[in-house]
C-alpha cells in the first residue's frame, strides 16, 4: 500500500498503525536516520478504505485538519508551474515566478486565508481573493505572455473578494441538496402534468418558504426558465462562493487546492497524471478530499454570544424585532428546516470533476446533531433541525454600490449576489464581497437593487433603532473552542450598535507614573496587534498615502488596495503563523514601497499610479511576513552593538584629533565584522570600509532590509501602511492628517502596550526527535551547519549583556517616541516577563540569545536579486540575516516567501553564501538531509513550554 511520495502513499487507519510502529528499526542502532524535507502530508487516505470503514471518523476529521492547515511545499506537489488555476497550459513558471498574488498559487495553506477568529473562518482584508485571475499564466500588468497579450488594471484583471467563513458549512450543503431536489421535484411534477393536459403547466418553485419564481413545461417536456429566480436554470442551489456558483464543500475543495495552492486532485486531473508536470502525481487522493470535506462539514455552527448586560441584551432583542420589520429578514431567512441532518459523502449533486455518488460503492454519513465537534444544533422531535443560518441560499441584485465587478463569474450578473449567511459574521470583519465595509452600519448602508428598500427604511430609522438592530447583529457569533451551548453569555464592551475595535487607549502619562505592569501592557498590545480596526477606529487613509503624503480623497470601494495600501485590517492578518505574532502565508504577502503610490491601477495614465507605468514585479518589493517571537531580544542585542560600535568610532576619532592622524578601527561587535572604519584628525570619517551597516554604524534588526531601529518605529510604519491608523507620534497630537474624521487613532501609550506586547513575545526553541537516530541526525546536521559555513552569518548565538528591555529605544529616528520624550523609560527582565519559553541569564547576568543570525546585511547573490526597487539605500542584492530561530514554524522561505523546503532555500543562497551554498551542495544527500534535519528542530514552541521539547 505504500509507495514513495511522487506516487503517493495511501493508507487506511491499519496501514498508518503499522507504518508508525515501525519508524527507527532496522540498520545500526546509532547510525543517524537522515529525514530532511518532507511532504507536509507523507500519507493520503484511500477512497476505498473510507468506504469500508477502516478509517474512523475521528481519523478523518484529524486529516481533513491537516490538510485544511498543511502549508503545502513541492514535495506535496505544491506549485503548478505548467498548468493555469483552470488546467489550461502555460509556460513554465518556477522560482521566483512559482507564485503570483493575481493569476496565482497566491498562498500556501488554505489556513492562511480562513483563520478568522480560527481556523476555518474568515479572512483579513489581506488575504482577499482575485477571483478568475487564475486564467491568466502569470499577471504582471505588461501585456505580456503572463497575461495572455492583454492589457490589464487591477480593477479589471479580476474580482477581489474577501474570504468566506466555512462554519456550519455542513449544514449549509445540506440545505442547499434539500432544496435542489425540492425545486427539480417541481420541474418533474410540471412536465408530468403538462403531459398529461396536453397543454402547458406553470408552477410555482418554492422550498423551505423560500420562492425562486415558476417553471413552465410545454405538452412535449419543453421547459421554460425564463421565471426562474435567483439560481441556475438547472434548478441546483449552489451555495458557496459568493455568486453562489459551487455546489459542495468538495467542489470548493477540488477547485481552491489547485487555483491556490497548486495542489491537484486524482478525481479532478486523472489518477497518476502529472497535469502540471511538476514531479507528483495523485496530490490528493480522493480520500483526501473526502477528508477534507468532512472536516469542513463538522465545523461547528455559529451560534449567539449575548451581551452580559439587561441593557445591551433589550437593545438586541429590539434590534431582533427591527431586523425583521425592516424586511431585512426577507432575504437573510432566521431559520431555515433542514429535515435530515446526517451529511452524505459525495454530494448527490455534485458535477464532472468530483467524486460523485455512482463513484463509491458506500457513502460517507455523519450526523451534524452528534458527531464532530460541538456545540451541535438539535433536532426536533421529528429528527428535523432549525438552521439559524440568515440566508434564502438565491441571488439577489445588491444595486449599484456593490456593482463594482468587471467580470462575470459562471454567468451570474456583475449586481448579482448570493445572500450572505449571517450567522457568524459579527467575528469575521470585514463586510460585503469585498471586504469593504468595516463595520456593520456600513455593511447595511452599502446595500442597493433588491435590498433598497430595507435599506432606506433602516436610514430612516433613529441613531437608536439603528444601534439596536446593530446590536442584535452583533450577535451572530462564531463560538469560541470551549462554548458548550449555541448560545452563551460574553462580556459587554458598554456600547450599543458599531463600536470601535479599540474601545479603551493607554495613556503614556499613565506608563510614565507606573501605573501600569509588563503584564498588563502586553495584554493592552496584544488586543491592538489582533485588533481588526474599523471605520470608527480611525482605519483607512483617504487622503493620504502610506508615506504621509496627500492624495485626492479615496472612498469605498478604493478604501483599500492590495498594492499600494491600506491593504490589512489586523496586524494578525499576516502575522498569524504558527499563532497571532508569527510569519504569513505567502496570500499575506506585503509589497513594500507600494504604500508610496496613491492608489495603484497599473494604469498608466492614472493619479493613483502617480501617472507612472509599471509592473506588478517594478511597482514594489514582494515581501514575505516574518515572525515577531524573540523580538525584544532582537532589538537588545541591535542596541547593544550599536552602543559598541559608535563607541569603537567616537573613541578613534578622539584618538585621531588627538594625535593629528588618521586611526583606522576594526568595527567588530560580538564577534560580528561590520567592516572598518577610518577617524580622520579633523572629526571627519571615513566610512567607505564600513559593511551590512548604514554609516551611521545604527544597526537595524528588523525587515528584511535591515532599516528599522525599532519595534516602535515598526509598529508606527505598519499602523499607516497597511492599516491607514494613523498614530499621535507620528501624526501629531489632534491632527487628522488623513482627514478620516478621526484623531490620534493610536495614542503614544497605545504604541508603547504594541511594542511592549511584540517585546514580550515568547522566544523560539527546539524540537528535538524522541528517536535515537532521528536524534543522531540532528546532531550531525548541526556540527555540519557549522563546517560548511553557515554558521558564519546565522551565528548561532549573540551575547546579550542585560535581558533588560526598556522602552522606548534610544536610537529612535524622529517620528517615534525618544529618550528624551520621557521622564524614564518603561523597564522589563525578558528573562522572566509574560508567558515562557524563557532563556536563562548565565552567571554574569548576560543571556545567549540563540537567534541564529549576525543581525548584518549581506549581498545575497544573483538569484535573489529579483527587486526592482531600492530601499533605504540597500542595494537590492543586499539583504539582513535571517533569524533561523522559530522559521521551522514559519514557512514559506527567502524573503519573499518562494522557497518552500529549507533545502531549496539553502540552494537560493549566493553572493556572500555562495562558498557555504557550494560546500552543503557537495555534501552527500544524507548529510545535506541532517542539517536539514537541525534546521527543523528550530521551532516556535507552545506557550509556558520549555525551550527544548523532545518529541516523536
Amino acid at each position: 500500500m505504500l509507495e514513495q511520495r511522487t506516487r503517493i502513499a495511501v493508507l487506511g487507519s491499519s496501514a498508518i498503525t503499522l507504518v508508525l510502529a515501525g519508524c527507527g528499526r532496522g540498520g545500526s542502532n546509532d547510525a543517524p536516520l537522515a529525514v530532511g524535507d518532507a511532504a507536509v502530508i507523507s500519507s493520503h487516505l484511500s477512497q476505498t478504505a473510507i468506504e469500508q470503514q477502516q478509517v474512523s471518523l475521528d481519523e478523518l476529521l484529524t486529516a481533513g485538519r491537516a490538510l485544511f492547515t498543511a502549508n503545502f511545499n513541492e514535495l506535496d506537489g505544491g506549485g503548478r508551474p505548467e498548468t493555469t488555476g483552470t488546467g489550461s497550459a502555460r509556460a513554465r513558471r518556477e522560482f521566483p515566478e512559482n507564485f503570483n498574488r493575481i493569476s496565482g498559487p497566491d498562498s500556501n495553506s488554505c489556513a492562511g486565508c480562513h483563520n478568522k477568529p480560527l481556523v476555518g473562518g474568515g479572512g483579513d482584508n489581506v488575504a482577499n481573493v482575485f477571483v478568475l485571475g487564475q486564467r491568466f499564466p502569470f499577471v504582471n500588468f505588461d501585456g505580456g505572455a503572463g497575461d495572455d497579450a492583454q492589457t490589464h488594471f487591477l480593477d479589471d484583471v479580476a474580482n477581489e473578494r474577501n474570504t468566506l467563513g466555512m462554519f456550519g458549512s455542513g449544514f449549509i450543503e445540506l440545505l442547499a441538496r434539500e432544496i435542489t431536489t425540492d425545486l427539480q421535484a417541481i420541474r418533474a411534477d410540471a412536465v408530468a402534468q403538462a403531459a398529461i393536459a396536453g397543454a402547458p403547466v406553470t408552477l410555482p418553485l418554492s422550498s423551505k418558504g423560500i420562492a425562486f419564481g415558476t417553471i413552465t413545461s410545454a405538452a412535449n417536456g419543453t421547459i421554460d426558465t425564463s421565471g426562474v429566480l435567483g439560481l441556475d436554470t438547472d434548478l441546483v442551489a449552489r451555495p458557496f462562493h459568493q455568486k453562489g456558483v459551487v455546489v459542495s464543500l468538495r467542489e470548493f475543495t477540488n477547485n481552491a487546492m489547485n487555483h491556490h495552492h497548486g495542489i491537484q486532485s486524482a478525481e479532478r486531473f486523472g489518477l497518476g497524471e502529472d497535469d502540471d508536470n511538476d514531479g507528483v502525481v495523485d496530490e490528493l487522493t480522493a480520500g483526501d478530499v473526502t477528508a477534507a470535506t468532512l472536516w469542513q462539514a463538522t465545523l461547528p455552527a455559529p451560534g449567539r454570544v449575548l451581551p452580559n448586560s439587561g441593557a445591551a441584551i433589550a437593545a438586541a432583542n429590539h434590534g431582533e424585532q427591527l431586523f425583521t420589520t425592516l424586511g431585512c429578514a426577507v432575504c437573510h431567512v432566521p431559520d431555515l428546516v433542514l429535515e435530515n441532518p446526517v451529511f452524505t459523502e459525495p454530494n448527490p449533486y455534485n458535477p464532472a470533476g468530483n467524486l460523485r455518488t455512482t463513484d463509491v460503492g458506500v457513502e460517507v454519513s455523519v450526523d451534524l446533531t452528534s458527531e464532530g465537534p460541538g456545540p451541535h444544533l438539535a433536532p426536533e422531535f421529528d429528527g428535523s433541525v432549525v438552521v439559524h443560518a440568515y440566508t434564502d441560499f438565491k441571488r439577489h441584485d445588491m444595486g449599484p454600490v456593490c456593482d463594482n465587478e468587471a467580470l462575470v463569474q459562471g454567468g451570474v450578473p456583475t449586481e448579482f449576489f448570493l445572500t450572505r449567511k449571517l450567522w457568524g459574521t459579527s467575528n469575521e470583519p470585514p463586510y460585503m464581497h469585498h471586504g469593504r465595509a468595516l463595520t456593520l452600519s456600513e455593511a447595511i448602508l452599502m446595500h442597493g437593487g433588491e435590498a433598497e428598500t430595507p435599506r432606506d427604511d433602516f436610514a430612516a430609522l433613529s441613531t437608536d433603532d439603528q444601534n439596536d438592530v446593530v446590536e442584535f447583529l452583533k450577535t451572530l457569533q462564531v463560538l469560541p473552542q470551549d462554548a458548550t451551548s449555541n448560545e452563551i453569555l460574553g462580556p459587554a464592551s458598554g456600547v450599543i450598535g458599531d463600536e470601535p475595535a479599540v474601545l479603551a487607549h493607554v495613556d503614556q502619562d499613565d506608563v510614565d507614573a507606573g501605573a501600569y505592569s509588563a503584564d498588563g501592557l502586553f495584554n493592552l498590545g496584544k488586543v491592538l496587534f489582533d485588533a481588526s480596526f474599523n471605520t470608527l477606529d480611525g482605519a483607512g487613509r483617504p487622503e493620504t498615502t502610506g508615506t504621509g503624503n496627500p492624495r485626492p480623497a479615496r472612498s469605498l470601494p478604493e478604501n483599500f488596495n492590495r498594492i499600494s495600501g491600506p491593504d490589512a485590517n489586523s496586524c494578525a492578518g499576516c502575522h498569524n503563523m504558527p499563532r497571532s505574532g508569527g510569519g504569513g502565508d505567502n496570500v499575506a504577502n506585503v509589497f513594500v514601497l507600494g504604500q508610496a503610490f496613491p492608489f495603484v491601477n497599473f494604469d498608466a495614465s492614472s493619479a493613483g499610479d502617480n501617472n507612472q507605468s509599471h509592473f506588478l514585479d517594478t511597482v514594489a518589493n514582494e515581501r514575505n511576513t516574518l515572525g515577531m517571537f524573540g523580538s525584544g531580544f532582537i532589538e537588545l542585542l541591535a542596541r547593544e552593538m550599536t552602543t559598541e560600535l559608535q563607541t569603537l568610532r567616537d573613541d578613534a576619532s578622539t584618538t585621531a584629533q588627538g594625535s593629528g592622524n588618521p586611526v583606522t578601527v576594526d568595527l567588530v561587535t560580538k564577534g560580528v565584522s561590520f567592516g572598518s572604519l577610518i577617524a580622520n584628525a579633523n572629526g571627519t570619517f571615513d566610512t567607505t570600509g564600513v559593511e551590512g551597516v548604514n554609516t551611521d554604524l545604527v544597526v537595524r534588526p528588523f525587515h528584511q532590509k535591515g532599516v528599522v531601529v525599532s519595534l516602535r518605529e515598526f509598529t508606527n510604519n505598519a499602523m499607516n501602511h497597511h492599516h491607514g491608523i494613523q498614530t499621535a507620534e507620528r501624526f501629531g497630537d489632534g491632527d487628522d492628517d488623513d482627514n478620516d474624521g478621526v484623531t490620534n487613532e493610536l495614542t503614544v501609550g497605545d504604541v508603547t502596550a504594541a511594542t511592549v506586547y511584540q517585546a514580550m513575545l515568547a522566544v523560539p526553541g527546539r524540537v528535538l526527535p524522541a528517536n535515537a537516530r532521528k536524534r543522531a541526525s540532528v546532531d550531525r546536521g548541526e556540527e555540519l551547519f557549522t563546517t560548511v559555513g553557515c554558521a558564519v552569518c546565522h551565528v548561532p548565538t549573540l551575547r546579550l549583556e542585560s535581558p533588560t528591555f526598556s522602552e522606548p529605544n534610544p536610537f529612535n529616528p524622529a517620528g517615534n517616541l525618544r529618550v528624551a520624550d520621557v521622564p524614564q523609560a518603561f523597564t522589563l527582565d525578558l528573562t522572566t516577563a509574560g508567558a515562557g519559553p524563557h532563556l536563562s541569564r548565565e552567571t554574569d547576568g548576560a543571556v545567549l540569545v540563540p537567534a541564529y543570525t549576525d543581525l548584518k546585511r549581506h549581498d545575497m547573490g544573483a538569484e535573489l536579486d529579483n527587486e526592482a526597487l531600492v530601499q533605504g539605500g540597500v542595494p537590492t542584492n543586499q539583504f539582513i540575516t535571517k533569524k533561523l530561530w522559530g522559521f521551522a514554524s514559519e514557512p514559506p522561505y527567502l524573503h519573499n516567501g518562494r522557497a518552500l523546503t529549507i533545502d531549496d532555500a539553502i540552494r537560493k543562497h549566493g553572493g556572500d553564501a555562495a562558498t557555504s551554498r557550494d560546500a552543503y551542495l557537495a555534501l552527500s544527500e544524507a548529510r545535506r538531509k541532517s542539517i536539514v534535519d537541525f534546521l527543523k528542530t528550530l521551532q516556535t514552541l507552545p506557550e509556558n513550554s520549555p525551550i527544548e521539547v523532545t518529541q516523536d
